[in-house]
């Protein structure tokens, strides 16, 4: 797993140093840095089989990633271990005049190194993939890391499996889940007899996941050649695919729309723990979001039954929530808070200089609920010091 991680001039992330448990959640104010921590997180897990042209495309173009009015180099940096293997993977990015800039992407497995140095290309050309077979088996377990900001409006459409996949995926907003889950059902019976069985422990009211056949209205891109001329042009096209209906308590067949977003949310989280390809590392926005307090504990009693079933798995998600906070140890809880200049810091709940004191008669939730963050930016600041 992923043991900690480090970030110099990463959007808000000036200079932070983590660690992480198989379990963590990130808690602090609006725009305090806990989604940067995630998407940093996955920028270094895709670095170890594509290239940083790939992954960092505008918007999220290296320069616009870089702190605001910083100087130096932007580096991201995480250090773990997998398979009992000691792993390290850091990316720097220097930066010249305008847009120009020179990335260098050092990876370790074990006793073997290797480091790819790739420097700025006007956009758009089609960048090939660094040369990286030396470190497959790192790819091989970071590279299947999923970053999830799950939409509840995605999670309910209509979806069909696209002829070139060879399994269906969830998308990074929950897009596609109804293929996933027909996918599922189909070839995997005991696994979404598992999930199902899962999101009514969640959601006591719901009965039972099904998929039944649907339309799925495209548009796609049509070239038309007049004379020496071609053209694009939309084109709508319909496709059979898949829609998910949920039977409830007293209300069966409820289409996926109709359906609570705290449900459908449930659903997902738990599609992308459960269908394959299973990540070996789960980043997720929000993993309170829409769900009552009760639900919120049970998900995350499954989680941890997951972690458990699982022992390569790690998941680390953001939260607002200290009532699913109440359900975590202090070591498994990380806090964030913006200091005067933008810059964000971080601190483990366990690092509360009174946390001794209180670890005996508080939850974790109600722990940070009483401190809050502004001891973090006290804790930097004597450190930096």
């Amino acid at each position: 797993m992923i043991q900690r991680a480090a970030f110099t001039n990463f959007k808000s992330l000036r200079g932070l140093a983590c660690e992480f448990a198989r379990f963590t959640v990130i808690v602090g104010p609006n725009g305090s840095g806990k989604s940067s921590v995630l998407d940093g997180l996955h920028y270094l897990a895709q670095s170890t089989h594509r290239s940083v042209h790939a992954i960092m495309q505008a918007p999220w173009s290296p320069a616009a990633l870089r702190s605001r009015g910083t100087a130096g180099e932007m580096t991201l940096e995480l250090e773990g271990q997998f398979e009992g293997t000691d792993a390290r993977v850091a990316m720097r990015v220097a930066f010249a005049e305008g847009q120009a800039w020179m990335a260098t992407v050092d990876l370790q497995w074990g006793e073997q190194k290797s480091t790819v140095k790739e420097p700025y290309r006007p956009p758009h050309p089609k960048h090939p993939r660094p040369d990286l077979r030396a470190m497959d088996a790192l790819a091989k377990v970071l590279g299947t890391a999923r970053r999830l900001r799950l939409d509840p409006h995605k999670l309910s459409a209509a979806s069909y499996r696209e002829g070139d996949e060879e399994l269906p995926r969830l998308g990074f907003d929950g897009s596609g889940l109804a293929s996933v889950l027909a996918d599922m059902a189909l070839r995997m019976p005991d696994a979404f007899h598992e999930l199902q069985a899962a999101a009514r422990a969640v959601v006591p009211a719901l009965e039972r996941i099904r998929l039944q056949p649907a339309k799925v209205h495209r548009t796609e891109r049509q070239r038309i050649q007049v004379d020496e001329t071609e053209f694009v042009q939309p084109v709508e096209r319909s496709v059979w695919g898949h829609q998910m209906v949920l039977d409830f308590a007293g209300a069966p067949d409820v289409l996926a729309p109709l359906a609570s977003e705290g449900t459908l949310l449930a659903i997902g989280l738990l599609a992308a723990l459960h269908a394959e390809p299973r990540p070996r590392i789960l980043l997720l926005d929000d993993i309170d979001q829409a769900l009552h307090p009760r639900a919120q504990g049970e998900l995350v009693n499954q989680v941890r039954r997951v972690l458990e079933q699982r022992p390569e798995l790690q998941v680390v998600a953001t939260s607002h929530s200290p009532y699913l906070l109440d359900h975590l140890d202090a070591h498994e809880v990380l806090l964030t808070a913006t200091g005067p200049d933008g810059s964000t810091a971080c601190a483990s709940l366990r690092e509360h200089p009174d946390f001794e004191r209180w670890k005996e008669t508080a939850k974790a939730g109600e722990l940070w609920s009483f401190v809050g963050e502004d001891w973090v930016l006290r804790r930097a600041g004597s450190h930096a010091a």
